[in-house]
């Protein structure tokens, strides 16, 4: 599938420390009731205009593993730019918007210009870019309400579907994602973002760490994320063009 190359390559190259990490320590209410647990949720979205961190980044499959450096900017709701470094060298950057994703692969020559919509294909549905900035920041990427709620393991549960199952888990401190995932035992699929911790910077909670596990058949794929030297609303540039030299990427 088309798609999912482009997702592996998203997740190879970006998804691979300021503050007090936070640990969930509160117990969850038995009594809670989902429409104030959902509400608390939608309150926990971070706010800023900007965004820089960088990123220390595992990268591991059957058949390779790698460490690299990403730089990661975005503007909310508007862009976001990653230079991935290997050996102190930009060696790929990535450049997303609300309609497109564009990224270049220096070392290789190779590059791709393309329509948004490849990620939503590779999740079976509709997903947006406010979606996406969602997965990263700790956020569901969808709307809990509609979901079956539960408390299991100390924890809010969301959970909904059959032939393709959605689950959401919310710890009970702030009500961030520990988890969430989306399966398809019908294709022996699934794509499963773990949040292990988080930490506070000027007063926002943020993901410590991000554990993306991705299987399509018998291909898997694991990314590690950590999050480093966050700074908030900074007035930041997105440089990104295409070499003129670079060759397309049939995706």
């Amino acid at each position: 599938m088309k798609a999912y190359r482009i997702i592996y390559i998203f997740l190879a190259l970006v998804i691979t420390s300021c503050g007090s990490v936070q640990k969930a320590a509160n117990n969850a209410s038995a009594t809670a009731k989902k429409a104030s647990v959902v509400k608390a949720h939608t309150a926990a979205r971070t706010d800023f205009k900007t965004m820089k961190s960088r990123l220390s980044v595992s990268y591991k499959d059957e058949k390779q593993s790698r460490n690299v450096t990403v730089d990661l900017r975005i503007e909310k709701g508007k862009q976001i730019w990653m230079s991935a470094k290997f050996l102190g060298f930009t060696a790929a950057k990535i450049y997303i918007t609300p309609d497109r994703v564009q990224f270049y692969e220096k070392l290789k020559g190779r590059s791709f210009d393309g329509d948004f919509s490849l990620i939503s294909d590779f999740l079976g549905e509709p997903l947006e870019y406010q979606q996406l900035e969602d997965l990263l920041l700790g956020q569901a990427v969808e709307s809990l309400q509609p979901h079956d709620f539960s408390i299991v393991d100390n924890q809010y549960q969301f959970k909904q579907g059959q032939l393709i199952e959605k689950l959401f888990k919310l710890r009970p401190s702030d009500f961030k994602l520990s988890q969430q995932s989306i399966r398809k035992p019908a294709d022996d699929s699934f794509l499963v973002i773990t949040y292990p911790d988080y930490q506070v910077v000027d007063k926002r909670i943020i993901p410590l760490e991000v554990k993306v596990d991705a299987k399509r058949g018998k291909r898997l794929s694991q990314v590690i994320l950590e999050f480093k030297n966050i700074e908030f609303n900074q007035d930041l540039s997105f440089p990104f063009s295409i070499p003129s030299n670079s060759k397309p990427m049939n995706l």
